[in-house]
C-alpha cells in the first residue's frame, strides 16, 4: 500500500485489472490510498474484490476498467453468436474489405470471423440508399428468422441490415422477435448507426459476442459485494468516459480499450495541470506498451482493430505493441534475436521471479543494474539476479549474458520507438515538440532512453506511475459518444441542417444522462464532423466550434493539411458523419502527492549499472527527494510500484505536485 488514507469513508475508488496486477486508487477526505494485488485471470472479479477488501473500500462508489471484453475476443471465448443480414449479404463479415495488411507476404491469413457460416442467417427484406424500403420485412418473416436462430442454439445475435442507419424499422422488428424467442440481440442501428456495412457488421457482431460475457462478469462482481455497490458502479469506456453498468451490459463493445483509456485520460489531466498541451503517454506494463499522442485534447479514432477485426466505435487513439516487462527474448531459427510479443505473464513470470526460466525484458534490466533486486515492489518481493543471468546466458552462452541483456533492451526500445513514430510522425506531428508522460510498472525504467532515441528532451513521471490508469479512471467524466451518418456536400443549406441534427443529438444525450441522475446544467457537449473531399474514401476528424460555413471549411482545411500536407482548392467538400461527445463534470479530487519537505534525503545505496559503459549509480527513495535536490544520472529512483531509471546525461527534479521531471543535461 503506497499511502493509506485511513479507515474513513471513501469518496470514490477506481480499479484497473491488468494481466499481472490489479490496481486500486481510492480517495477519502484524508487523502489517497493506492495499492496493487495479483490479478486472477480466470476470475477477474476476485482480484477486484481483494483490492477493495485490502483497502477497506468495499462500499465505495467504484469506477472499473476491465479487460474482460478484450480477452473474450482475443481468446475467442465469447457467446455462441448468430449473425443476421439482408438476404444475399450474410457473408459480409467474412468477405470484409479484401485488404492485404502485408502487401508482399505470401502467407497472410485473415482473422477468422466471430460467426461461422452455419450461424449466419438472412432476413427477407431490402432497404435502399436514402432509406427507401424496396422489400418490406413482415412480422411473419422476422418471426421465422428468430425461430431459426433460437433453434441453432445461439445465445446472442447480431443484426446488421443494409442501410439500417437510415431506416432502422426492420432491425427493430427483428429485435422484438428475437427477444420473444429468448435470444439476446444487438442491432447495428443502435450500436453503430453509420454507413460502411462491413465495419458496422463487425462492430455489431463484436458487441453481441462479448455482451453476455460482460453481463455475467458484472453480475458476479455486483453479487460478490452483497449489492452494496448498486448504482455506484461505473465502467470506463474506450473513448475516455464512464458509463453505468446498465449501459455497459448493452454496449460492451465500448469497453474493449477500457484500461488503456484511463492512462490517456490521466496523461491529459497531468499535462493540463502542468500547463502544457503536447504530451505522448507511454504506458509500459508487464505484457504490452500503449502509446497515445495528446495535443490539447485526447485523440479519438474510429479505426481500431481487435485481433484483426474492426471496431468502428469511438476510442482513444492508442497504439499497442507486445513489448512489456514480461516480453520473452528468444533466438529464432535464423539466429535473430526476437523480443515479444509472447509474454511470461504473471505466472511463471520473468526468470528473476523465481518460477520461470525464459529470459524477459525485466531480466535484462536486472542484469544491466536497472533494477535493485531488494527493492522490487517496495521490498515485498525479492528478485533473483542469478536466474536472470542464466536465462539470458542461455541465448548464446553464459559468458554473454550482459551482451544478451543489452541486445534485448535494444530490440525492445526499437519496438517502442516505432510505436511512438506511429502515433506522431505518421500523423503529421514531430515527436520532438512533445514531452513523454511515463507510467505503468515498466514505463519509467525505459522512458529516458526512449526519449533520447527520439530527441525528446523531457520526461514526466507522475506520483503513482504504476497505478496511473486507475488515477485516470477517477478523473474520467461520465458520458458517451453519439454519431449519425449525414452524407452531403458542404454548403450554407447543409450547415443549417447540421445545426438541427446536433440539437436533436444533444436532446437525446440529455435525456439519457438525466436517466442516470445527471443534471442538465452539468453537461458539456463537444461537436465534431468527419469530412473529406468529394470522391475520396477516407475522412479526417474536424472539431466544430462554430456552425458557420467559413469556420467549418477552415477547420477542415487545417485538419486535412495536418494529416496529408496539402489541400485541393476548388474541390467540393463532403460531410460524412456528425459526432457528439457528451460529458458530465467529474468530481474534483485531491490526487497530487506533495513532495518531501525539509532536508534532502540521502541516497539509500548504490550499485553497478551498465549503459554504454559500466558505471556506478546511486539509489534514492522517491519519497525522500525534495524539490531542492536534483538527482543526476546515472541513478535509480525506487518506489513501491516502479523504478525510474535516470541515465547518464539526464537530471530528475521533483515538482510541487510530486511529479518527477526529467530533462536532458548533456
Amino acid at each position: 500500500m503506497l499511502n493509506a488514507a485511513g479507515s474513513e469513508e471513501y469518496t470514490l475508488a477506481a480499479v484497473d485489472v491488468g494481466g499481472t496486477f490489479t490496481d486500486l486508487v481510492a480517495v477519502s477526505a484524508r487523502g489517497v490510498t493506492a495499492l496493487k494485488v495479483p490479478s486472477t485471470p480466470k476470475s477477474p472479479e476476485k482480484g477486484v474484490l481483494r483490492a477493495l477488501d485490502t483497502a477497506g473500500a468495499q462500499a465505495a462508489p467504484l469506477v472499473h476498467g476491465s479487460t474482460v471484453a478484450t480477452n473474450a475476443i482475443l481468446e475467442r471465448k465469447g457467446a455462441r453468436t448468430a449473425f443476421i443480414a439482408t438476404e444475399g449479404f450474410s457473408d459480409i463479415i467474412e468477405i470484409g474489405r479484401q485488404e492485404r495488411p502485408y502487401l508482399y507476404r505470401l502467407d497472410v491469413r485473415k482473422p477468422a470471423p466471430l460467426v461461422g457460416r452455419r450461424l449466419r442467417f438472412e432476413a427477407p427484406e431490402r432497404v435502399g440508399p436514402g432509406g427507401q424500403v424496396l422489400r418490406e420485412l413482415t412480422p411473419a418473416g422476422a418471426r421465422r428468422v428468430a425461430e431459426a436462430v433460437a433453434a441453432s442454439g445461439a445465445g446472442s445475435a447480431a443484426v446488421c441490415l443494409l442501410f439500417s442507419f437510415e431506416h432502422p424499422g426492420h432491425e427493430e422488428l427483428l429485435l422484438r422477435e428475437l427477444e420473444r424467442a429468448g435470444v439476446a440481440a444487438s442491432i447495428s442501428s443502435r450500436v453503430l448507426p453509420e454507413y460502411r456495412e462491413y465495419e458496422r457488421a463487425s462492430t455489431t457482431a463484436i458487441n453481441a459476442y462479448v455482451s453476455p460475457v460482460m453481463e455475467g462478469y458484472l453480475d458476479r462482481l455486483e453479487s460478490s459485494v452483497g449489492g452494496k455497490r448498486g448504482p455506484g458502479l461505473r465502467l470506463m469506456h474506450s473513448a475516455g468516459g464512464t458509463v453505468s453498468a446498465r449501459i455497459a451490459r448493452a454496449r460492451s463493445a465500448d469497453l474493449v480499450l477500457s484500461g488503456p483509456a484511463g492512462g490517456a485520460v490521466a496523461s491529459r489531466w497531468l499535462a493540463s495541470s502542468l500547463g502544457i498541451d503536447e504530451v505522448i503517454s507511454f504506458d509500459m506494463g508487464g505484457t504490452s506498451t500503449d502509446v497515445s499522442l495528446i495535443s490539447g485534447e485526447l485523440s479519438v479514432t474510429r479505426d481500431t482493430r481487435i485481433d484483426g477485426l474492426p471496431v468502428a466505435l469511438p476510442m482513444v487513439d492508442i497504439h499497442t505493441i507486445g513489448a512489456g516487462g514480461g516480453s520473452i527474448a528468444s533466438v529464432d531459427r535464423a539466429g535473430v534475436l526476437k523480443v515479444g510479443p509472447e509474454s511470461a505473464g504473471a505466472d511463471p513470470g520473468p526468470a528473476c521471479y523465481g518460477k520461470g526460466e525464459l529470459a524477459t525484458v525485466t531480466d535484462a534490466n536486472v542484469v544491466l543494474g536497472r533494477l535493485e533486486p531488494s527493492w522490487f515492489l517496495g521490498g515485498r518481493m525479492k528478485l533473483d539476479p542469478d536466474r536472470s543471468e542464466a536465462a539470458l546466458g542461455s541465448l548464446g552462452g553464459v559468458s554473454v549474458a550482459l551482451d544478451a541483456a543489452r541486445a534485448t533492451l535494444e530490440v525492445a526500445l526499437s519496438h517502442m520507438e516505432a510505436a511512438v513514430k506511429k502515433v506522431s510522425l505518421e500523423r503529421g506531428y514531430d515527436p520532438r515538440d512533445f514531452s513523454i508522460v511515463a507510467f505503468g510498472g515498466a514505463g519509467p525504467m525505459h522512458a529516458c532512453e526512449l526519449a533520447s532515441r527520439l530527441e525528446i528532451p523531457r520526461v514526466i513521471v507522475p506520483a503513482y506511475p504504476g497505478l496511473f490508469s486507475s488515477v485516470g479512471m477517477l478523473l474520467a467524466e461520465p458520458g458517451r459518444e453519439y454519431t449519425r451518418t449525414v452524407l452531403g456536400i458542404l454548403d450554407d443549406g447543409y450547415v443549417e441542417k447540421l445545426g438541427t441534427l446536433f440539437d436533436e443529438l444533444e436532446e437525446l444525450a440529455g435525456r439519457e444522462m438525466a436517466e442516470e441522475g445527471f443534471d442538465a446544467a452539468d453537461l458539456r457537449f463537444r461537436r465534431g464532423l468527419e469530412m473529406r473531399y468529394a470522391g475520396q474514401s477516407h475522412e479526417v476528424q474536424v472539431p466544430l466550434t462554430d456552425l458557420s460555413l467559413r469556420e467549418v471549411e477552415r477547420h477542415f482545411e487545417q485538419a486535412y493539411s495536418t494529416a496529408f500536407g496539402y489541400l485541393r482548392p476548388g474541390h467540393d467538400v463532403e460531410v460524412v458523419n456528425a459526432r457528439l461527445s457528451c460529458r458530465a463534470r467529474a468530481a474534483d479530487l485531491p490526487l497530487s502527492r506533495p513532495p518531501a519537505q525539509g532536508a534532502p534525503g540521502a541516497p539509500i545505496g548504490q550499485r553497478p549499472m551498465y549503459f554504454d559503459a559500466p558505471l556506478t549509480g546511486l539509489i534514492y527513495s522517491r519519497w525522500d527527494i525534495s524539490p531542492s535536490r536534483p538527482v543526476e544520472g546515472p541513478a535509480l529512483i525506487v518506489q513501491e510500484d516502479t523504478t525510474t531509471v535516470v541515465p547518464p546525461g539526464w537530471k530528475a527534479v521533483v515538482d510541487m505536485m510530486g511529479n518527477l521531471d526529467l530533462e536532458v543535461t548533456a
